[in-house]
Formats: structure tokens, C-alpha cells, sequence
């Protein structure tokens, strides 16, 4: 079971409501529950390395997920990594870029079962986590 395009497409809707309130320009991606990205959309003025960030948060988010509930976030797990930093560091190495434990990457979850992973990149880590968490709330 993965998210729907139509479902993908309403979460950035909400999310760049919410980054224009904060006066951010960021770049948004949805990925399946396989990791593959179903929809990418970067606002016009964003970095353009914002859409390599925030696909590796929504990757991290979906691939952690096996881990269990002590991974809610991205930034949950640059914590969990904090005392073996190397490790953290490797793993992002060894998936050529796709993992990274910073703020603004969320699992999709709908009745225990993640659907996919949404990640913000563009702005403070907590407009980037407040762009997220306002996105999966809708």
C-alpha cells in the first residue's frame, strides 16, 4: 500500500500554503512506500540543491521506518546517530547521498502502515518540520 498521486499533490498544495505564510521558498517531495519519488515541486526562488535535501529526507523517512517508532522524523534519527556520528556519516555515503538526518523529513503513516515519506527543504529546520507537519495533517 502507497500514497496516491491525488494525495501527494494536496499534501505540497498545503505545505506551500504553509511556506509562503513563513516566507520561505522550499522544494517539496512525496515518495512511495518503496522510496521512489512520486512527485517533486520546487517553488519558483528556492536553492536549487534544496530538491537533493529534501529527497533524501523523504527517503530517510521511508527507510528508517523498519527501525520502528523511535524514528518519527529525520531529525529523530541525526539524534539517535549523535554519539557514532561516522555511522550517520557512512550510511549517507554508502546510499550515495539518500540518507541524512536533519529536520523536515516525515514517514506517511495511515492505520500503523507507512504509506511513503514527505521532506522540505529550503528554510530553518524547524519552518522546514513545521511545513511537514502541517502538510501531513491535512
Amino acid at each position: 500500500m502507497s500514497i496516491t498521486l491525488a494525495k501527494a499533490k494536496a499534501m505540497v498544495q498545503t505545505a506551500t500554503e504553509k511556506a509562503r505564510q513563513l516566507g520561505c521558498t522550499m522544494t517539496f517531495v512525496v515518495m512511495n512506500s518503496e522510496g521512489q519519488i512520486m512527485l517533486l515541486e520546487r517553488m519558483d526562488g528556492a536553492a536549487w540543491i534544496t530538491s537533493d535535501i529534501a529527497t533524501a529526507k523523504a527517503y530517510t523517512a521511508v527507510a528508517f521506518r523498519l527501525i520502528g517508532d523511535r524514528f518519527t522524523d529525520t531529525e529523530t534519527i541525526g539524534r539517535y546517530f549523535a554519539d557514532t556520528p561516522t555511522m550517520l556519516s557512512s550510511l549517507g555515503v554508502l546510499s550515495h547521498g539518500k540518507i541524512i538526518g536533519r529536520g523536515g523529513g516525515f514517514p506517511i503513516v495511515k492505520d500503523g502502515k507507512v504509506l511513503g515519506g514527505f521532506g522540505v527543504s529550503g528554510g530553518k529546520a524547524a519552518q522546514d518540520d513545521e511545513c511537514a507537519k502541517t502538510a501531513l495533517q491535512a
